[in-house]
């Protein structure tokens, strides 16, 4: 940097001297003379006088940068860089996007030796100075020398570097001396330098990323890496994929991000696995680290465990031990690898190999002599035997590990042993040796200085103190505790002391103590709740022991209230007890979050008695509510608009409640010695519980042990169970429900498997002999099947007109004599009508004394009066004259007889009306020889003899057919339950896993070892989640065997959720000979026109009335759970011979040559009105489905379909005539699919097998292009055989589910950075979908906590891919926007225009508003304005062309009847313009169909014609079928067939056929174009397309 030198101006005063003020113009002089000679002191390099000069001058303008920066290139000059920097600090502030300011700060930091400043100055100079950037990398190189150290070598190679490379360069010198600082800003401004290639710019974000992490930025760090993925995504650079995996997985990790970090970490796996295969095992080691799988499998076992997802540890941890065991670690890695497998096989329950890996664990801490190891092991091996009921065993083991505790003086295993010790004496019913071991373990706990173990070790002690009823003592420690707990802010140990102690105070006689405890309780509620909320997304919290903490406060709450008499309190906290189990179910079907179960009122559970007994008062039937506690059975008595009338607290003579009522259950369903040899004729149809195994080994150690607890037998009254079950549940309420003809039950959780209607009262009367009843889990489920019952699906106008009827029957509003509202009492307690916001309508002009009832509604008043259009008259009339003309006409029946079928000009089609209604009876479903159960192989024993003749005799009552054995498939039974009215199910199933075993679904497909999946053949509740069934009764005659199993209501509630009414279930299993005669008498009396519980009622009685089954648990077990109504079986029977008879007559009619009552449809308009996907997507499904048997029938219609677009593209002069594939003409689906294309076929001569291509001549609905991309996709997902299965039921599902699904994958596939949430609306529907989620499953999308993660294998992004393709390919516009790139405007909508819906009502946008979005999304997410209505229709008043019945258009006016005006003159003719192009267009396809006819059909005929009259070879020798006699006359094997005449005609036919029927195609859509053209000019148009 140059200045020019002046004279010198040293005898020049300075300004400072002078006291007198001077002007603004003498300033801006002296300033530019100071400068002049302070700009000559420095060319004549006398540096400090040009100092003086700018100082002074500066002092005048002390914001003068043209200064500033000259005296600051004195100061260097002057070797004074401090003051230099000064300077340039504040010429950079002053100009901050000068360059010269960062330049001369740059050079005084260089020369202060602040180099990593300097380097940054230097940075900032580059960024501003476009001129000099190669210089200024340069100095940046030159300065970064300083701190990394650069070879002469290395800094020669400089000179031909661009300056992005040379910053490049020196950042990754700098990031290798750990200056990451500097190496941040060095690469961040080579990034913003311009515009780099993907791998420079993915290199720079990875160091840059690195060095935040380094410095422990994590957020920086994870943003950037972030970034270098999405660029490593998009350029399919799998190096940097995987590195940026792998880092934001340990970020995620270490935020306490398990979910994401799990993703990252699973995606990591997937892509070295790639990388293994493509660039073998070291070169994915360089590439990304050494041991990969092992941490990563140890890493994900930790966190899957953390997270509650017990099995995906397993697996992990297993993994991690291969690991270990291949590549030879140490013992000490290995033993630890078994001590995770075994404590994970112990969580999850299979206790025999987690014996086995304790054992490994032993062996090795053995060998290692770790006597801390050992101890540790032998406790691990005693509690397995102690888990395992092996209780001598168990003492053993725990006894070692005390000696070696107590040897070595490690506290905590001390405690631990002890606490062992402690529990299993407990178990074993020894008291005082229990609590010996407890308190030994409150001392050792004391001395750990854990306050948590202190805790526990009090709370162990109130337990067994409260066991053993030393109400005292267990309040001390109980006491104890929470105030320990408190102190230390053991928030759930804090919980778990209070609702120990609440329970303790219940039974209590001080009110004060029970108040105590009530209050207790209702804190606990709410936390509980709270927690079981927060446990849907949050998957550190054990939803388990949350559930049964809620459940011990609810009864605790119940038990006080009650007490208090706070009656109605009560009640609503027994309800919101009795929904909670209901609530995941429900809200799953409806697609809406569960909400919290505490209302801003502090209602428990949303609920209030306002609204209960808005509800009794609905079904208008009293109620009767039971709730279960340990000292009390509480009853609630509720009827219609009285409310809550009694309640009953009933205690039986001693001992606790719950025992009480299982002991007589117990009793109830197992009967006398002399009736149990019945029970083995008895038919297993429970599948085999996970638990199987352990049980049996349970009940092994029971039986052998020698220190089993002896017991005197138990002494059984002489009252029956039914008797006492009625004492203590019914007869304090009876004389409430005297004289009622129905109740409604409500067990609750508890009481759900006691069947009610077999309570005995004292005269030996059956309670449900007395009345009828309907049994409900709670009073929601009551509600919800309301709505079910009551909702006409059958009627569209139904559905469309929701919401207004809703507001019409919501409330009834009365007024009273001066119009004001009143509430009549039969509707108290009612709401306040908040949701109605219409106002009150005019009553009449005249005055009325008492009016009662106005509904909300539109009336008289409303309507607006329009006055007559003359011309719309005129048109109406003409329409009415031409429709009159064509209103006889006369079709002939099969009969013989004519009827007239017309009305109003449109040709009516006959057909039966039929009801839709049916039954289905399904019984011993084909099970393969192999199936997967509990991941594991399961063997099904033998079939269901008993279940199918149970379905074959139920199907004879029913006058039905039963589906059994291989046709009961797995989506056929799916199928008929969305459309069945009654359901009968006898077949194996499992009310703990809520599953039902069917044959295999048609698209399975067993695994290489032979066995089926789960989900092949496993019909589970969320199968039938999200299904619409109209069922009115479901039969489950399943799920019960030979071991007592408690029942779960998963599966009933689940049917009901769905729809269905009522469910009839065994609570447990009866005799064979029982089931047979039941069904019998229920479904004679359900014909006798009976209710369904009076029809269980009855048959009941029919098997008591039996010498052999008197005994109450032979008949007892049949509940029905749900509505109680009448089925009209007569009715639907004569709706299924209504459709026998409709079926019928299709399948004759479609065999005649003429419609003998309806006119055909030959016109095509309605297959030609589909859209893309119903046009092709059921061939694409059948073709998929045969792809299995011949794998060459797809490419070979892809061939034939890529054939015809060239052709249809560019016709040539003579289309050619191929032959067709053989495998084609066998294919279900290759045919159909080719001629909804436009294909036809000729035969070959006399042959019929191989026949002759007649191409298209045209593509009128441009079928051929999505064909051919659909065609692609499709072979691409069939290389997978589940995924082409999964896309196969995919193709035949709705549109709508097409549509999200390409959503998902287009979001998947083009901006897979961002991570999607199964908790975002739209995307938690499809992934629990039945049919959806298979298919994304067979793609590579996995569940994780609340993410849905895609593992991006090169395979699965094929599959991705192929599916999408395929996909796209049937949804028209939206296909084509969504196949290339995400289009914003596209998300959530089908086929239809764009801006038509709001964008924000899509599955993916809370995606994008949740994710972490790296990539800027545009257009932006606001939703999309609709269009404006269309314009009204325009007037031709000289033709007024009219709509006429059957799509026909008549002018009303003659074509020159009229004046016509300019403007309407020019519409004329426009209109006879486009007429006279369309008529010219369509001549041309007739005459183009013409010539392609002859030009490819008649050579085909030629090709035959020429063989004949010529000479027929005759070999010397002819091979001849065997078995004829000399005078028979011999056929020769390889004879060719002949063509009879009868064949000629039926050839010549076809090919007539083939013609005009394109030409009749070309007719139809000639007329369709001509329509459209007038349609914009007529005016009735919209009226008659509704009629």
């Amino acid at each position: 940097m140059e200045f020019h030198q002046t004279l010198s101006m040293a005898s020049l005063p300075s300004i400072a001297d002078f006291n007198e003020p001077i002007s603004e113009a003498d300033e801006i002089e002296s300033v530019r003379n100071l400068q002049k000679h302070g700009d000559s002191a420095f060319k004549s390099k006398d540096y400090a006088q040009a100092v003086t000069c700018y100082s002074e001058a500066l002092e005048i303008d002390s914001e003068n940068a043209q200064i500033l920066a000259r005296r600051a290139v004195s100061y260097i000059e002057l070797k004074e860089f401090s003051k230099a920097g000064d300077d340039a600090r504040l010429l950079v502030k002053l100009n901050p996007h000068v360059p010269q300011g960062h330049y001369l700060l740059a050079v005084s930091l260089d020369n202060l030796k602040e180099y990593s400043q300097a380097v940054v100055s230097f940075l900032n100079a580059l960024r501003y100075d476009v001129k000099h950037r190669d210089q200024l990398a340069d100095n940046v190189a030159v300065v970064a020398s300083n701190i990394c150290e650069f070879s002469e070598q290395a800094l020669h190679k400089f000179e031909g570097m661009p300056p992005f490379q040379k910053l490049m360069t020196v950042g990754e010198a700098l990031k290798v001396a750990d200056q990451n600082a500097v190496c941040i800003e060095v690469l961040q401004t080579a990034l913003d330098l311009q515009p780099l290639d993907s791998l420079h710019q993915q290199r720079a974000l990875f160091l840059v990323a690195e060095s935040h992490f380094t410095l422990g930025e994590l957020d920086l760090a994870k943003d950037k890496y972030r970034q270098c993925l999405a660029l490593a995504l998009q350029a399919g650079n799998q190096q940097y994929e995987a590195k940026s995996y792998r880092k934001l997985a340990e970020i995620s990790l270490r935020q306490n991000d398990l979910q994401q970090g799990i993703v990252y970490y699973e995606k990591l796996l997937s892509i070295s696995n790639d990388l293994v295969s493509q660039h073998g095992e070291q070169k994915m080691t360089e590439m990304v680290g050494a041991e990969l799988h092992k941490i990563v499998h140890e890493t994900l076992c930790g966190a899957y465990r953390s997270m509650g997802d017990l099995p995906h540890a397993l697996q992990h941890a297993k993994e991690h031990l291969e690991s270990v065991a291949m590549d030879g670690d140490s013992k000490e890695l290995l033993g630890n690898g078994h001590f995770t497998v075994a404590s994970l096989q112990e969580a999850v329950g299979d206790y025999t190999s987690a014996l086995e890996h304790y054992q490994s664990y032993f062996t090795a801490t053995k060998a290692q002599k770790d006597r801390i190891g050992m101890g540790w092991s032998y406790g691990c091996l005693g509690r397995v035997y102690h888990c395992l009921c092996n209780y001598s065993l168990a003492q053993t083991y725990y006894e070692q590990q005390l000696q070696i505790a107590e040897k070595l003086g490690h506290l905590s295993m001390h405690a631990t042993a002890l606490r062992s010790l402690g529990d299993l004496a407990d178990d074993s019913g020894m008291c005082e040796k229990a609590l010996e071991y407890l308190q030994s373990y409150l001392r050792i706990s004391r001395k750990l200085d854990e306050f948590e173990t202190e805790c526990k070790a009090y709370l162990r002690l109130g337990e067994v103190h409260q066991k053993n009823n030393n109400t005292e003592h267990a309040k001390y420690f109980y006491e104890q505790a929470l105030n320990l707990a408190d102190r230390t802010s053991q928030v759930e140990l804090a919980q778990r002391s209070r609702c120990k102690l609440a329970y303790m105070l219940v039974t209590s006689l001080d009110e004060k103590e029970i108040a105590k405890a009530a209050s207790l309780a209702e804190t606990l509620v709410s936390h509980y709740e709270g927690l079981l909320k927060a446990s849907k997304d949050n998957t550190f919290l054990k939803r388990s022991e949350i559930e049964d903490m809620l459940a011990v406060s609810y009864d605790i709450v119940q038990e006080t209230l009650t007490s208090l008499n706070r009656t109605e309190e009560a009640l609503e906290y027994t309800e919101a007890n009795n929904r909670w189990e209901f609530y995941s179910i429900f809200d799953a079907q409806m697609q809406r979050p569960v909400t919290s179960g505490i209302r801003e009122k502090e209602k428990p559970g949303g609920v209030s008695i306002v609204e209960i007994c808005k509800l009794v008062n609905t079904v208008n039937t009293t109620v009767l509510y039971y709730a279960l506690t340990d000292n009390s059975a509480i009853t609630w008595v509720l009827k219609p608009g009285k409310g809550c009338i009694k309640m009953a607290k009933t205690q039986p003579c001693k001992g606790n409640c719950k025992d009480f009522i299982a002991e007589c259950m117990h009793r109830l369903r197992s009967g006398s010695s002399r009736s149990a040899s019945l029970v083995y004729k008895t038919e297993y149809r429970a599948l085999p519980l996970k638990d199987s195994q352990t049980h049996n080994l349970k009940n092994k150690f029971l039986s052998l042990s020698t220190d089993k607890k002896s017991t005197e037998e138990a002494i059984v009254p002489d009252i029956s169970p039914a008797r006492q079950l009625y004492e203590v549940l019914v007869s304090e309420v009876a004389e409430f429900i005297d004289g009622e003809d129905k109740v409604i039950v409500i067990p609750g959780k508890d009481l759900i498997h006691l069947p009610f209607d077999v309570l005995e009262d004292q005269d030996g009367r059956l309670f449900g002999e007395k009345i009828s009843m309907a049994v409900f889990p709670s009073l929601q489920v009551l509600q919800v099947s309301l709505g079910h019952v009551t909702e006409d699906y059958s009627n569209p106008k139904t559905l469309q007109n929701n919401e207004d009827e809703r507001r019409a029957n919501s409330s009834p509003v009365y007024l009273d004599h001066m119009l004001r509202v009143t509430i009549p009492p039969s509707q108290r307690p009612h709401h306040i009508v908040s949701d109605i916001s219409y106002s009150a309508p005019m009553i009449t002009q005249q005055e009325m004394t008492n009016p009662t009832y106005v509904a909300f509604d539109t009336n008289y008043y409303h309507k607006k009066v329009e006055g007559k259009d003359t011309v719309k008259v005129h048109e109406q009339r003409h329409a009415q004259q031409m429709t009159n003309k064509g209103s006889t006409l006369i079709s002939e029946t099969w009969s013989g007889q004519e009827v007239p079928t017309a009305r109003q000009g449109q040709v009516q089609p006959y057909k039966q009306s039929a009801g839709k209604e049916y039954f289905v009876v399904v019984g011993n479903p084909y099970l393969p020889e192999k199936v997967q159960l509990h991941g594991k192989i399961w063997e099904p024993h033998s079939e269901l003899h008993f279940a199918q003749e149970e379905a074959f005799k139920v199907a004879k009552y029913l006058n039905t057919s039963a589906i059994v054995g291989k046709e009961a498939k797995k989506d056929r039974i799916l199928a008929e339950l969305q459309k069945a009215t009654l359901i009968h199910l006898a077949m194996s199933g499992s009310w703990e896993d809520s599953s039902l075993a069917c044959s295999p679904s048609s698209t399975a497909h067993p695994m290489p070892n032979g066995s089926y999946l789960e989900e092949d053949y496993l019909l589970s509740a969320n199968d039938i989640l999200g299904l619409k069934l109209q069922a009115r009764l479901v039969v489950l005659s399943c799920c019960y065997g030979d071991r007592h199993r408690e029942l779960s209501l998963t599966l009933p509630l689940t049917l009901l959720a769905c729809g269905v009414h009522s469910v009839l279930i065994l609570l447990w299993a009866v005799p064979d000979e029982v089931q047979d005669k039941f069904w019998h008498h229920f479904y004679q009396e359900l014909y006798h026109g009976i209710s369904i519980s009076q029809a269980v009622v009855q048959a009941k009685k029919a098997i008591r009335n039996d010498e052999r089954f008197k005994e109450c648990h032979l008949w007892a077990p049949f509940c029905v759970i749900g509505q109680d109504e009448v089925i009209n079986l007569c009715q639907v029977k004569q709706a299924m011979l209504d459709q026998l008879v409709n079926s019928t007559e299709a399948d004759i009619l479609k065999r005649l040559q003429k419609d003998a009552l309806n006119p055909s449809n030959a016109s095509g308009k309605d297959a030609a009105s589909e859209c893309t996907f119903k046009k092709l997507g059921p061939h694409l499904a059948g073709l998929l489905l045969h792809h299995q048997h011949d794998e060459d029938i797809l490419p070979a219609v892809l061939h034939m379909v890529r054939e015809c677009s060239k052709l249809v593209e560019q016709p040539p002069s003579i289309p050619p005539t191929p032959h067709v594939p053989q495998g084609i003409i066998y294919s279900p689906s290759a045919i159909p699919l080719l001629n909804r294309l436009g294909f036809h076929f000729q035969p070959q001569g006399a042959r019929n097998d191989i026949p002759y291509v007649v191409f298209p001549q045209w593509d009128p609905e441009e079928l051929l292009p999505p064909a051919v991309q659909a065609l692609e996709g499709v072979i691409g997902c069939s290389v997978d055989v589940h995924c082409g299965h999964a896309l196969a039921n995919v193709l035949e599902c709705q549109e709508s589910l097409i549509s999200a699904l390409i959503d998902v994958l287009s979001f998947t596939k083009h901006m897979p950075e961002i991570q999607l949430r199964v908790t975002d609306a739209g995307v938690g529907q499809l992934w629990s979908h039945n049919i959806a989620r298979p298919f994304l499953g067979s793609l590579g999308f996995q569940h994780v906590g609340s993410l849905l993660m895609f593992d991006g294998t090169n395979a699965n992004k094929k599959l991705l891919n192929a599916g999408l393709q395929s996909l796209c390919a049937l949804m028209g516009e939206k296909g084509l926007a969504m196949l290339n790139r995400l289009d914003m405007k596209y998300l959530g909508i089908s086929s239809k225009p764009v801006a038509l819906r709001s964008a924000r009502k899509t599955p993916i946008k809370s995606a994008l508003r949740s994710a972490s979005t790296v990539r800027t999304l545009t257009p932006s997410l606001r939703a999309y304005t609709p269009l404006p209505p269309p314009p009204p229709p325009k007037r031709l008043p000289s033709l007024n062309p009219v709509l006429l019945g059957k799509d026909q258009i008549s002018l009303s006016t003659p074509w020159w009847s009229q004046n016509v005006k300019s403007s309407e003159m020019r519409d004329k003719m426009r209109l006879a313009k486009s007429v006279s192009d369309t008529h010219k267009e369509y001549n041309q396809y007739m005459t183009s169909a013409q010539n392609w006819y002859h030009n490819s059909v008649l050579p085909q005929a030629d090709e035959s014609l020429s063989k004949i009259g010529q000479p027929k070879p005759r070999p010397s020798k002819v091979k001849v079928k065997a078995g004829a006699t000399p005078s028979c006359v011999r056929e020769p094997v390889h004879r060719e067939p002949e063509l009879t005449m009868e064949a000629v005609q039926q050839r010549r036919d076809y090919a007539n056929f083939l013609l005009h029927s394109r030409k009749a195609d070309i007719t139809w859509r000639h007329e369709e174009a001509l329509k459209k053209l007038y349609l914009p000019y007529v005016q009735n148009a919209k009226q008659s397309s509704a009629t």
